[in-house]
């Protein structure tokens, strides 16, 4: 990554390994057909629920609870916006505190959450007064380089509680629990002390009530950041997360939540996947996982992509995407088979190589299609990496049949692409030339009559909108010094953090 991003209860470990690596000697062996469980405080192995069966949509709230708003990291919006926009106007701003290394605002990846809480959920917090009985009530939750997470009210931009202070830079995407109930997910991606801890908060009180700490000696790696934001399977309590440490956390919650009597209270429940592959020690994952029924997708940062299986707790298989890979992977389904859509960065090839932007068989690993494009990387001391660093956009509606990609460093060093490929095929719609590369990923939006538009923000602190369909850009206005973190949608609302310290609620007119 480059260097503006670099940066308990019952525990139950579970080893497994798939055939192309060397045994865990140190913790016992495994192979496909065999694992071998120990555990902390006792030698029985516990049951840790079913295995999920993640669809599109398992969010019961109205809003963005996660990075790209669902399993399949697809959902960044939600409602529309007006027919024929013309304009973005800036509704208000937010200032962050400033952390005297890293700023405030927020980077890569950054999306806030969007969430309007249930009404028993809602008269329940520690909000303010006027907005503990609003209604309509919508909270802005943003996680900030300055190490604190804050939350605001949607309509005004004012804050409607005090903000949480981890006392560390928070540079990934938080998530907050998508049954409504008043529990927030966080990672922590820089260490101020050199340590590090996945979080979770009881939003009553705002009380940290559990973490994960990053540090593990069943890990291979010993960078223990998480910058991906959390998966919850609301049917089975279970919360899903990998770290750059190269583990893979199944967390059951047991969750017993009581709105009556403002009750909250979490016990949870550890099982861990860790892997190995000759040639690669950086097992580390920095995207968010992506999940269809009981399969998860990821990949790190050797370029591996893999599929994993809850079920059977296996890898099912493994592809090498040729270079580095953070950017979460998205999916979608067609005739029950789910296809994914990615792309590496240019980060081990050196100062330039290729991109690979492809769609991939989720079932098989089997490669659909693969289009290349030349991208450059600042390496050395202070290393920016150019390539594929943002999550395509999944068109829907009157543009299903398109995936929107950007690329940084396309053309030059601080230029960029965003180009619409053709699901079936890969074939390019359009393309348009950036003058400035964009990490943010992009957000599909749509009309009431179901037409994509397409919202970016630059490295330049631009931010412009382009007709989904052809890639004419509509507008563009320059409102900060620039933007890594990704914005969410909420009807004709966008927020997104910029760096080095303002939160943009933007209206689309």
């Amino acid at each position: 990554m480059d260097y503006f991003s670099l940066r308990t209860s019952l525990l139950i470990c579970l080893l497994i390994t798939f055939n192309v690596v060397g045994l865990c000697q140190s913790q016992g062996t495994d192979t496909l057909s065999r694992a071998t469980f120990i555990t902390a405080h006792s030698p029985d192995t516990v049951d840790l629920g079913r295995a999920p069966w993640f669809g599109e949509r398992h969010s019961s709230v109205e809003g963005i609870t996660t990075f790209r708003g669902s399993p399949f990291r697809d959902s960044p919006s939600t409602g529309t916006i007006p027919a024929n926009p013309s304009r973005i106007r800036v509704r208000w701003t937010f200032s962050t505190g400033f952390d005297k290394s890293w700023a405030g605002g927020a980077g890569w990846t950054g999306q806030p959450a969007v969430i309007q809480w249930p009404d028993s959920t809602r008269r329940s917090m520690n909000l303010s007064p006027s907005m503990r009985d609003k209604q309509d009530f919508v909270e802005v939750v943003a996680a900030s380089l300055d190490g604190k997470i804050y939350f605001l009210d949607l309509a005004t931009g004012k804050p409607s509680r005090p903000p949480i202070n981890t006392q560390h830079p928070i540079k990934g995407s938080v998530s907050v629990d998508p049954r409504g109930w008043p529990l927030l997910y966080s990672g922590q991606g820089i260490s101020n002390d050199g340590t590090f801890a996945f979080r979770i908060f009881n939003l009553l009180d705002q009380q940290l009530i559990f973490k994960i700490n990053g540090h593990d000696p069943f890990a291979r790696r010993n960078w223990g950041a998480f910058d991906g934001s959390p998966l919850i399977d609301p049917v089975n309590d279970v919360l899903y997360e990998a770290g750059e440490n190269g583990l893979l956390y199944k967390v059951r919650l047991r969750t017993k939540w009581r709105s009556s009597s403002r009750s909250l209270t979490v016990q949870p429940l550890i099982q861990k996947y860790r892997y190995e592959r000759k040639g690669g020690s950086m097992q580390g994952v920095e995207n968010s996982l992506a999940a269809w029924h009981d399969r998860l997708f990821f990949a790190d940062n050797n370029g591996y992509l893999q599929c994993y299986n809850t079920s059977t707790r296996k890898t099912e298989w493994w592809l090498h995407n040729y270079d580095d890979t953070d950017a979460t992977l998205t999916l979608q389904e067609d005739a029950g088979v789910p296809f994914l859509y990615t792309g590496n960065e240019v980060d081990l090839q050196g100062d330039k190589g290729l991109v690979h932007l492809r769609k991939i068989n989720g079932l098989t690993g089997a490669v659909v299609w693969d289009r290349t494009y030349p991208c450059y990387s600042v390496r050395g001391a202070h290393p920016v990496n150019g390539g594929m660093l943002s999550t395509p956009a999944m068109g829907k509606n009157n543009d299903s049949d398109i995936v929107i990609f950007s690329l940084s460093r396309y053309g030059g060093l601080s230029r960029g692409l965003l180009v619409a490929l053709r699901k079936s095929d890969g074939t390019s719609v359009w393309e348009s030339p950036l003058p400035y590369y964009a990490w943010s990923s992009p957000l599909d939006l749509y009309d009431p009559l179901g037409n994509m538009f397409v919202f970016l923000a630059d490295s330049h602190g631009q931010v412009m909108l382009f007709n989904g369909r052809n890639g004419e850009l509509i507008t563009k206005e320059k409102i900060a010094n620039l933007f890594e973190a990704s914005p969410v949608g909420f009807g004709n609302q966008i927020v997104i953090p910029s760096r080095p310290r303002d939160i943009f609620c933007l209206e689309i007119e």
